[in-house]
């Protein structure tokens, strides 16, 4: 179902699902499907800070727009915008003139939000209950709802997942099995005392600044019950000092590298904690190299992940509100939804059947079961805070203090401490 050259593209872009609000800018795309009809076909309006790419455009019309416009005799007319927030300020202008254009949405988690608190969004949870051979993973209550609301439904998300090369299992320290760690019944102390067994440097960390290492610490800290993006937490604080532990074999090129297959594909890597699509982009090029499982356990006996993605609602005052109701509908069944999704995970537990048996399927399968079985938080926060970038830096700072020795066990909790002040100075 996914291609190799696409699975890479993605996984080049994962920092959009991860909250990053910069992207490469794409044309609108508008296509009109012949019809026999007299009637001329209505125009669907979707808004979108989400499917940029050409690529994506490409498997949108091809997967989902097309037999959507010719069974209903209308047109789609996706537009996509270079930032998140110019998306918002599409909606923001229509909805204040009381010029009502836009049909639909699809938001990131982390601007969810801005469109539901000034009550640009319908409430959809009738609509919900008219599509019962589909369920939506709870997961994602926390963005797309208010209450027991519904303002969005979730389409794409991503998961943190462990890897590792194949060779790596021929050095498991005692009392570690293979079945255990496929199973996902292992900890970070078994992470730990795996990387040290292994020797040298294999391990990857996600230590290039400004990019996702918050990420992979926040899913290390909700393992141990801890909060995010906070530091300084009994839980952070945990997932730190397994980060310590680990630091004399983690990979020096971490402090550069953005995807944890630039190490594991040359093998300077044979462990890695990553994003799915990084995963599934690894595991397609050699499918033989590698072992998918669940990230580590943490004090809550589950593992932990930060989960970002979108999802799509139904604009107030839609001008074609009934036929934006159907695609949605369209959109979201279990065989749509794994095209719409893009080769990230399809937050459907139906899902899983829609999906097929290549590699890059496999991983996906992988993570939606980590996903009902895992701490998970969404980005809604983002909109929290006046410099996600700046909340980077804290995260950065830390892990390059750990990689150079000026932070040890000794004053990881100062430290800490300090970095969660910066933190709170960027709430709004």
């Amino acid at each position: 179902m996914k291609k190799l050259a696409f699975l890479a593209a993605m996984a080049l872009s994962t920092s959009a699902l991860a909250g990053c609000a910069t992207a490469v800018s794409s044309s609108t795309t508008s296509t009109a499907s012949s019809s026999s009809s007299v009637q001329p076909p209505s125009t669907l309006i979707i808004y979108s800070d989400f499917a940029r790419e050409v690529v994506d455009k490409e498997i949108y019309r091809r997967e989902i727009f097309d037999a959507f416009e010719k069974a209903n005799n209308v047109k789609i007319n996706f537009v996509t915008f270079a930032q998140a927030q110019d998306t918002f300020n599409k909606v923001d202008t229509e909805q204040k003139a009381q010029l009502f254009t836009g049909d639909l949405i699809i938001s990131h988690y982390g601007t969810m939000t801005n469109y539901i608190t000034p009550g640009y969004m319908q409430d959809v949870s009738t609509l919900e209950t008219q599509m019962n051979d589909r369920t939506f993973l709870s997961s994602f209550d926390g963005p797309t709802k208010v209450g027991s609301a519904r303002y969005f439904f979730p389409i794409n998300s991503d998961v943190y997942l462990s890897y590792a090369n194949k060779e790596a299992f021929n050095t498991l320290p005692t009392g570690l099995t293979k079945e255990n760690i496929l199973a996902g019944n292992y900890t970070w102390e078994d992470y730990s005392r795996w990387a040290t067994a292994i020797g040298g440097t294999k391990v990857f960390g996600k230590g290039r600044p400004n990019a996702q290492l918050l990420y992979q610490i926040g899913g290390m800290a909700l393992s141990n019950g801890g909060t995010f993006p906070n530091l300084n937490d009994a839980g952070n604080l945990k997932a730190w000092q397994d980060i310590i532990s680990m630091k004399n074999f983690i990979h020096p090129d971490s402090l550069t590298a953005l995807l944890s297959g630039e190490l594991m594909s040359n093998d300077a890597a044979y462990l890695a904690f990553d994003l799915l699509i990084p995963v599934a982009a690894a595991v397609a090029a050699a499918p033989a190299k590698y072992e998918v499982f669940p990230g580590p356990k943490g004090t809550t006996g589950k593992s932990g992940s930060i989960a970002g993605g979108h999802g799509i609602g139904l604009l107030k005052n839609s001008p074609n509100e009934a036929m934006a109701r159907e695609f949605i509908k369209w959109m979201t069944a279990p065989d749509q939804i794994v095209h719409a999704s893009l080769g990230t995970i399809p937050p459907l537990a139906e899902a899983t059947n829609a999906l097929g048996n290549e590699p890059s399927d496999i991983v996906i399968k992988k993570g939606i079961a980590t996903l009902g079985n895992a701490n998970i938080e969404g980005l809604q926060m983002i909109s929290q805070y006046t410099d996600w970038g700046a909340l980077k830096g804290t995260y950065d700072r830390m892990f390059v203090g750990i990689m150079n020795g000026t932070i040890t066990n000794a004053n990881l909790q100062a430290k800490l401490d300090e970095e969660q002040v910066i933190m709170l100075s960027l709430r709004r």
